[in-house]
């Protein structure tokens, strides 16, 4: 999941969830704002990722790898950050030297 906002300061995310077998379940394809929100679960009605309407109420999400394993989790309040999470910023001065992830064409 990728979360970062456009040149006019709107909210974008970009998401491939699996579940705790490793199978996909969702993907947003392009990076989108999702204005209503949006809700994925899984089958067995697992909470992968809720995004509220409304910038100003924090996402809920659990993100799990193609194993299964659970990588992060937070209830829009508390964050817990498991092994084999990868994190990225962007470099000092805020420049990037790569087209922003939101900008890639869709493959």
């Amino acid at each position: 999941m990728n979360v970062g906002v456009d040149d006019e300061g709107r909210p974008l995310i970009y998401f491939c969830l699996y579940d705790s077998r490793g199978c996909a379940v969702a993907e947003s394809g392009a990076a989108s704002s999702f204005p209503d929100g949006l809700k994925v679960q899984t089958e067995d009605g697992e909470l992968l990722l809720e995004i509220p309407m409304g910038s100003d109420i924090p996402i809920q999400y659990r993100l799990y790898n193609r194993k299964g394993e659970l990588l992060t989790c937070s209830d829009g309040v508390c964050t817990k950050i498991h092994p084999g999470l990868r994190m990225e910023s962007r470099p000092p001065g805020g420049k990037a030297s790569l087209t922003p992830w939101y900008r890639h064409p869709s493959s």
